[in-house]
Formats: C-alpha cells, structure tokens, sequence
C-alpha cells in the first residue's frame, strides 16, 4: 500500500508526455487566438489576457486533473518564462516565472490538483500574471524594455493604458472573472465526459 500511494506521487513518462503535449496545444491555440484578436489595439492591451484566461482553461483543467500531481502550473509558467524571455527579453523572465512559483504554491497540500477550487485559483494567478505582464514592462522594467528596441508609438500606448486605474482594473477584473467562469466550464464538462468514464479520477 504504502509503495503504490509513494509510486502514485511520483512523476512518469505519461505525466510529462501530457504536460509537454497540453502545454504546446495551450501555446498554439494561443498564439491563433491573438492572431484573429491582434488588429483591435484596445482588445489586444486590455482584454487579451481576458480571452485567453476563458479559451484555454479547458486544457489547463483538464491537465492538471489528469496529473494529478504538483509541478503542472510551475511548468506551464516556466514555457511562458521562456517564451517571453526570448520574445520579449530577459528581463520578463522573473515575471512569469515568479508568477508560475506563486500559482504552484497555491497548490499546496494533499488532493489540491484535483480539487476544481484550487486548480481555479492557480488559473487566476496564472492570468493575471499574463494579463498584467505588459504593465510590469512599464511599472518595473521599463528601462530594460526600452533597451529591446521597442518603438516609441508601442511605449506610450502600454503607457497610455498602464498607467490608467480604470484599464489596470478593468483588464485585471475581467480576466479574473472569465478564468473563474473558464475554469467552471471545464469543471462541468470533465465531470461529465471524463470523470463519469473514469479517465479522470
């Protein structure tokens, strides 16, 4: 018994296959969707991170579920460090990452990864975390940010719009709110698909 609960904690082929596969479908989806939403300047600075927080919770539930195990929203936010390290410079790196940290220590405790109101709040973190990444280029890197070569018009638009109360909390509250309703979605459909034939525990 005690050997099968300690071989249940630890991670397998199966596990990382999942993470790696959700976690490259997640970026792919979410590379299409900014695509179709990229020409609305205000949807893009604002509601971005709004959207995706809505449209991707679906995988991200069903893959931390399917786990089982802690390490899935660190690792989901690690990709992301290095995705924005490499398009947005080294400087984001601690961001996203930090943020990966904070939604994996939600995580903590017995069960957590398979209880819908934990894996919620780790979401939440994780979208607010990617919805408020372009107000940390101007709130805390600034400097750095400018030195990517980044265009004068691109930095007094982030400026324009993260540097307003009413859009900081307007695009903060509505992803919060959409990666909640996200994540009750996902929670409706993997009881009824996927728990009831067991594929989920």
């Amino acid at each position: 018994m005690e050997n099968e609960k300690s071989t249940g904690n630890k991670y397998t082929v199966k596990d990382a296959a999942i993470i790696g596969i959700f976690c490259a479908v997640m970026f792919v989806v979410f590379m299409v969707y900014s695509t179709l939403t990229g020409a609305s300047l205000f949807y893009s600075m604002i509601f971005n991170a709004a959207g995706a927080a809505l449209i991707l919770a679906p995988f991200y539930v069903y893959m931390c579920m399917k786990v089982g195990k802690h390490g899935p929203a660190l690792v989901y936010n690690i990709m992301w460090a290095i995705i924005a390290g490499l398009m947005m410079g080294p400087f984001m790196i601690p961001w996203f990452l930090g943020g990966g940290i904070i939604a994996e220590l939600s995580m903590c405790g017995k069960g957590a990864y398979h209880d819908i109101k934990r894996v919620s709040i780790s979401w939440v973190i994780t979208a607010l975390v990617r919805a408020a990444h372009g107000m940390s280029e101007i709130w805390f890197f600034k400097d750095a940010f400018l030195a990517t070569g980044v265009s004068e018009q691109q930095v007094q638009v982030q400026t324009q719009y993260y540097t307003d109360p009413k859009y900081v909390i307007l695009s903060l509250a509505v992803t919060a709110v959409l990666a909640i309703l996200g994540c009750m979605i996902s929670n409706k459909l993997i009881v009824k698909h996927f728990r009831k034939s067991g594929a989920i525990k």
